[in-house]
């Protein structure tokens, strides 16, 4: 070491114990001098060099040679050797640095075991901490495809060594050709392979060098079974697996190039994890279908370093399917294509099997992106099984902008150029484009700017005129809608008829007309058309809070308007419940004129409610307390009196449709009850709308002699109610039309319920329709 500055920089070098601080380091101190970067690092390599075989110096003179060097100048006989209870038969295998033997196990049992050994004169660091690794990952497993061990020790001569069990069988692709196994015994087989890789990661380890001659596959009973051995070069994911310290060299990479991922190739600062394995078993399933790896070996035998590690890195192999057509006929024969010739034909039918769901399982696992390949061997497992069972499997082909992007990143430089030279003339055209429009643009401006001015102009004009004759329009409906109220209020029909189809007609979306067209027709009995009106009048945002509502609800359920009645007794609920403190029974009796309610309707509460205002209709409000409280107390009630209007609703009334809230609420006593007092009342104009709700009380009560009979006067004071509108003409009524209304739906229930049948009151209803028409065309 003659030059001073390789010698301070190689001691400051094994300073640095982490290997990037220490590659670094080389970077900034050697710079650009290559012979002096070259010494240095021969320098650290024979620094990492054991003095012997694990450390351990054989005598103190230091002129005598070590161990390692004696091994290597002498051939050491391992056949007949005695390691322990072993004795060494046969060599079976030779690694990078072990050899394996077939030994005698004479104690505490005879058996036949598979001995693996450091070579002698291999005594580094690194290959004593990774066969230690080896043992250790082979250790932990333990699965029915993973050879078992059984042993481990040291030799005389400080060497490792450990004990498994003995797989006499052959390696997969060489098994299955052999055996002539067909395509889906070859995938039962590597279902096993998947299973075992699958427990390797589970404890923690990635095999690393996954191949047909790391996959023994024997006979038990006739039925083959998979042995994974080999953990060489096996790596601990989340624990350590010796006490030797093992690490990647820098520039070396772990494992057999056919078989390696794109992350082991790339020697990157990625670090290597259990999708590495999932792109081995990849291949290794790719060369079982197939007969070949997905990249030839001769073409990677022949390639330098860097192109093979380009090729695996960047290149796509071609599908399964399409990479069989190639091959040979004593190839497809082996595939399970037993009989004749082979021919085209049956080229085609193998390649037909491969094609789709195989095809695409096999690149899944073999995609470049690790985060794109099956998370685990159990899934790549799953989807072979889902395969055989034919059953939907997870692998499906890349999309094509995924396929663009991985085109691109292989053809940076070309794409790159083409994109410069594409943008410089586009942006060269662009440019001229831009010139030429600019002037066009320019002479059209004003010319623009003129029409929008005039085009403004003309829509203000119309706009304005809109305006007017919008507001005139609805002046004259509101003159038609005054004159035809006062035909209603005189009798005079046809004229308030026609008065209200005019004001339609001129103003369609405006509810006023409607909702008094609908009165008109409402007290002439002319239910369709009147309900059709309020449907229309409700659509166009009519506020339902008015008097001329009253009945509607029942109306709409009589002539069929399901959504209507739907939002207007929802409508109805929200008002009750914000204006439950003054008595408005007309909503509640809006409310419950229906048996069929939803979620929108409280029942409980209305009732609740409909008790409470008949309490005060009968005995007042609440009587003072004895102490009148603080003065602000007292302020408050007397304020809220004078809130509060007096009820002047008749009791009969207040009596009937608390009965009918009772009845929704299931209190069918208490409707009973609430049914007679209100029937009772003979001032009542009304009573008939007494006797249908009441049968239905009995009904669900269970007295259904008593139901038939207050169904049967419900029926004959209908018909005597409807015979009587006939002889009137339709000129007055005793009672609102909406009494008659509620009182025909409340009857159609009853019917329906107690009897099963359906009302008898059509024919009369129709007469009264017709009589109602005429009466309009008379006028």
């Amino acid at each position: 070491m003659t030059n001073p500055t390789e010698r301070a920089i190689f001691l400051q070098a094994i300073e640095e114990e982490n290997l990037d601080d220490r590659l670094a380091y080389l970077d900034s101190a050697c710079g650009e001098d290559l012979n002096l970067r070259r010494s240095v690092e021969g320098l650290l390599a024979a620094h990492e060099q054991p003095a012997a075989l694990l450390d351990h110096p054989i005598g103190a003179d230091r002129s005598r040679p070590s161990l390692a060097s004696e091994l290597m100048d002498e051939s050491v006989d391992h056949i007949g050797m005695q390691i322990g209870p072993y004795k060494l038969r046969e060599q079976i295998g030779e690694g990078g640095f072990g050899l394996v033997f077939v030994a005698e196990q004479e104690q505490p049992v005879r058996r036949r075991v598979a001995l693996k050994i450091v070579k002698p004169g291999i005594g580094s660091k690194e290959v004593i901490a990774r066969f230690e690794a080896e043992r250790q990952a082979v250790a932990l497993m333990n699965h029915p495809n993973i050879a078992q061990v059984f042993d481990a020790g040291v030799t005389a001569d400080h060497r490792p060594y450990f004990v498994m069990e003995l797989v006499r069988g052959l390696p997969i692709t060489e098994f299955c050709d052999e055996k002539q196994l067909d395509v889906r015994d070859r995938l039962n087989l590597m279902i096993d392979v998947c299973s075992a890789v699958h427990h390797a990661h589970q404890k923690g380890v990635i095999h690393r060098d996954i191949k047909p001659s790391n996959v023994m596959v024997t006979l038990h009973d006739g039925k083959a079974v998979a042995k994974v051995i080999d953990f060489g070069v096996a790596k601990a994911l989340g624990q350590k697996l010796t006490e030797k310290t093992v690490y990647t060299r820098f520039f070396s990479m772990i494992g057999t190039p056919l078989y390696m991922s794109p992350e082991q190739a790339e020697m990157s600062g990625l670090d290597v994890d259990t999708r590495s394995d999932i792109y081995s078993l990849g291949v290794l399933l790719y060369e079982l279908l197939v007969g070949a790896t997905p990249f030839d070996r001769g073409r990677l035998d022949s390639a330098g370093l860097d192109e093979m590690r380009r090729i695996i890195r960047e290149e796509e192999p071609p599908r399964p399917s399409t990479r069989l057509s190639t091959l040979t006929a004593e190839r497809i024969r082996s595939l399970g294509i037993q009989s004749g010739g082979i021919g085209p034909s049956q080229s085609r039918s193998l390649s037909s099997d491969l094609r789709g769901d195989l095809d695409w399982i096999v690149m899944k696992a073999l995609e470049k992106d690790r985060t794109r390949r099956y998370d685990s061997a159990a899934s790549l497992a799953e989807d072979i099984r889902h395969y055989l069972q034919g059953e939907t499997v997870t692998a499906r082909p890349p999309s094509k902008f995924y396929q663009f992007q991985k085109f691109a990143r292989r053809n940076r430089v070309v794409i790159g150029t083409a994109t410069v030279v594409g943008c410089t003339m586009v942006l060269g055209t662009a440019a001229s484009l831009w010139q030429m429009s600019q002037a066009i643009q320019e002479r059209n401006a004003k010319d623009e700017a003129l029409r929008g001015a005039m085009v403004a102009k003309a829509e203000a004009i119309t706009a304005k005129q809109e305006v007017e004759l919008f507001a005139t329009h609805l002046t004259q409906a509101n003159e038609l809608v005054a004159s035809g109220h006062a035909h209603l209020n005189a009798g005079q029909w046809s004229e308030a008829a026609r008065d209200y189809d005019a004001a339609v007609e001129i103003q369609p979306s405006y509810y006023l007309p409607r909702v008094q067209r609908a009165q008109l027709y409402a007290r002439l009995h002319l239910w369709p058309e009147a309900a059709e009106d309020y449907a229309i009048a409700l659509a166009n945002g009519a506020r339902t809070n008015q008097p001329q509502w009253w009945g509607v609800p029942a109306l709409f359920r009589f002539t069929g308007h399901p959504e209507e009645y739907q939002r207007l007794v929802e409508q109805y609920q929200v008002q009750l419940m914000k204006e439950s403190e003054e008595p408005d029974w007309l909503l509640i009796r809006g409310l419950m004129v229906g048996d069929s309610v939803d979620d929108s309707i409280d029942e409980d509460a209305n009732a609740d409610l409909a008790h409470f205002w008949l309490w005060e209709r009968q005995f007042g409000p609440p009587a003072q307390p004895a102490n009148p409280g603080s003065p602000d107390e007292r302020r408050q009630r007397d304020y809220l009196g004078r809130l509060r209007p007096p009820d002047s609703s008749p009791l009969c009334v207040c009596q009937f449709i608390t009965g009918l809230a009772e009845l929704r609420a299931g209190a069918f006593e208490s409707a009973v009850d609430l049914f007679l007092e209100a029937g009772a009342d003979s001032r009542w104009p009304a009573q008939y709308m007494v006797d249908a709700p009441l049968a239905l009380a009995y009904h669900f009560q269970g007295d259904f002699e008593l139901a038939q009979q207050a169904l049967k006067r419900s029926t004959l004071s209908l018909e005597s109610q409807l015979d009587e509108l006939q002889r009137q003409n339709q000129l007055s009524s005793p009672s609102p039309w909406f009494d008659l209304m509620e009182a025909l739906v409340l009857h159609e229930e009853a019917c329906r319920k107690v009897s099963g049948k359906a009302s008898s009151l059509s024919s009369r209803i129709d007469q009264i329709r017709q009589t109602s028409l005429s009466l309009i065309e008379q006028h």
